[in-house]
């Protein structure tokens, strides 16, 4: 293990999770579809769906986590024009996560 990789090893991470949905009153075609295929399955007591996302984002702990998370919400990991987000969850991370 080289020097930064022990250095990013040792360091606390934060698990930050957001969820992001459209808005009321935007049309989510997705969601029309699952409730149609429901529907076509006799499942006629289901009135709607809408579909989101749910966003897991692992950094590196810091007293500005939720600010900076927000501001990447606002500019790029929701459509403000079209979707709401909420952070549902800060949480110091136990175990280091798999890298991409």
């Amino acid at each position: 293990m080289d020097m930064t990789q022990n250095s990013e090893a040792s360091r606390s991470l934060t698990k930050v999770t957001v969820l992001v949905r459209i808005r009321e009153g935007i049309l989510d075609p997705q969601g029309q579809a699952v409730c149609q295929a429901l529907h076509d399955m006799g499942e006629n007591d289901v009135f709607t769906i809408r579909i989101g996302k749910i966003i897991e984002i692992f950094l590196p702990s810091s007293e500005d986590t939720e600010e900076k998370v927000r501001l990447w919400c606002d500019r790029i990991l929701a459509n403000p024009l079209v979707e709401n987000y909420e952070i549902q969850g800060i949480e110091p991370v136990r175990q280091q996560p798999m890298s991409v």
